[in-house]
């Protein structure tokens, strides 16, 4: 099942993971950013080039295809910072989005195409600012973004928006929505800006009492019953609607990027690291192999996956087994061999 030298010369050399998203069991997506050598960095300046404008490699990989055809990838030039989604309703499809000016390329189903971009598609949910995030939430891919912005999507070129009924910010830099989740698309979680956490009961949003007004980044909503929100520096709550207790004081100097549920815990990451909560409790996730460990980064669970991708390469879990997708680090010092006069 691990990715061949072959395989990775083709779809990932030169390139990191900075993203992930499960579409099913058998279907995983990866974004990935070009790493650039010291010399190409000093041209990047001397241009003055956007470092946020390299290119983008959207990454799939089909566990149930035929060996050499398994993984495959599309160029996303001059692309800012991608987000990747998936969805499996109203087709099974992986969704990237562009995050300042919501451009958006779909593939699945049979098909792959540039979609409009979101902030010009009909019912589009964006108010002002950026998308900052998509999840599958029953199978339908949702974004949130600036202002409150929340939607999601049900087709080509057409989403339902959420923000109309969302409060505006009295001032929209004060920021907006940076994750959203939901234990159903009639009870969902969508947090960010200075302890900015709304519920939606499946007839109106209200913004919840919250416990700070630290910046608010991740949310889950558990198995447990339980929400879970993380704030700067990993300060984390668990809770629902106006009824939170702090279980974790923070102090970790990235925050988590990504928190999701998966085999009775929450599970929590950033590029340094691996968390788990369990019965109210936060610790470093123990007995992880080192080489599943490095691939810390982002996370993304559904159909019973959870797969977690960052620089240092990818792997998944999947009946309390952990898989090895590649290694970063041997994959590049193979190719340089290989390459090597």
């Amino acid at each position: 099942m691990q990715m061949t030298l072959k395989e990775y010369a083709a779809n990932l050399s030169t390139f990191y993971v900075y993203g992930c998203v499960v579409r099913d069991r058998t279907r995983f997506g990866f974004i990935a950013d070009r790493w650039y050598t010291d010399e190409e960095v000093e041209e990047e300046e001397k241009s003055r080039s956007s470092r946020d404008r390299r290119d983008k490699h959207l990454v799939t990989f089909f566990r149930n295809g035929d060996p050499g055809k398994q993984w495959g990838w599309t160029l996303l030039e001059d692309w800012a910072t991608v987000y990747i989604g998936a969805a499996t309703k109203p087709q099974s499809q992986f969704i990237a989005l562009e995050m300042e000016d919501s451009s958006a390329y779909v593939i699945g189903s049979g098909v792959s195409y540039m979609d409009t971009p979101v902030k010009d598609c009909k019912g589009s949910p964006m108010r002002c600012g950026a998308i900052t995030r998509t999840k599958m939430i029953e199978g339908y891919a949702y974004v949130c973004g600036g202002n409150r912005s929340v939607g999601k999507r049900l087709g080509k070129g057409e989403w339902f928006s959420h923000s109309e009924a969302i409060p505006k910010l009295a001032d929209w830099s004060d920021g907006g929505f940076d994750d959203i989740a939901g234990f159903n698309e009639n009870d969902l979680y969508a947090v960010g800006g200075k302890g900015d956490v709304c519920h939606f009961n499946g007839k109106t949003w209200q913004q919840v009492a919250f416990p700070t007004n630290i910046w608010t980044r991740t949310v889950c909503c558990g198995g447990d019953g339980n929400v879970y929100v993380s704030c700067y520096e990993g300060l984390t709550f668990m809770g629902r609607e106006n009824r939170w207790k702090k279980i974790y004081d923070g102090g970790i100097s990235l925050g988590f990027k990504d928190m999701v549920w998966h085999e009775g815990k929450v599970w929590c990451t950033n590029d340094n690291g691996v968390w788990t909560i369990e019965n109210g409790k936060l610790a470093r996730a123990g007995g992880l192999p080192s080489e599943i460990y490095v691939c810390s980064g982002s996370l993304s669970v559904n159909d019973g996956v959870m797969l977690m991708a960052g620089l240092g390469g990818a792997a998944f879990m999947e009946n309390g087994q952990w898989h090895n997708l590649f290694l970063r680090g041997e994959m590049e010092m193979a190719v340089r061999k290989s390459s090597a006069p």
